[in-house]
């Protein structure tokens, strides 16, 4: 393989990387916003440092924190896991109260993550097949 050979199929390796990661970033930017509808829409209690708030001010929580940190998660399991479950001030988990029942934020999160994957997923495949 010749120099300039090596050096056009670098560049178009890199190129392709470039392009994976922003897509990846993409699917990151879009089930994160998912992620904070759901929980603005979820009609949760949400227990922050053994304060009560509404839904839609848990949601305004998380999109500051997604603002501010946000380009330091790669995926929705990390802003997940990194942003969204626990105080990064005290290390207290959230608490979301749900119909009676209270969970931590963070498995209300991967549930609601889930959900999100198999509509898009099924979104997806009917735009293919149809």
């Amino acid at each position: 393989m010749t120099i300039k050979r090596f050096v056009a199929t670098l560049i178009i390796s890199l190129l392709m990387l470039k392009s994976l990661s922003v897509k990846g970033a993409d699917t990151t930017e879009r089930e994160v916003r998912l992620l904070i509808g759901a929980v603005a829409a979820s009609h949760c209690d949400f227990n922050r440092n053994g304060r009560q708030h509404t839904a839609e001010e848990a949601a305004a929580h998380l999109e500051l924190k997604y603002a501010r940190a946000g380009k330091h998660v790669d995926s929705a399991e990390e802003f997940i896991t990194q942003l969204a479950s626990s105080s990064s001030f005290t290390g207290k988990p959230y608490l979301m109260s749900c119909g009676g029942g209270t969970l931590p934020a963070g498995d209300w999160m991967v549930d609601a993550l889930e959900q999100i994957r198999a509509r898009t997923h099924s979104l997806d495949r009917s735009t293919v097949s149809g």
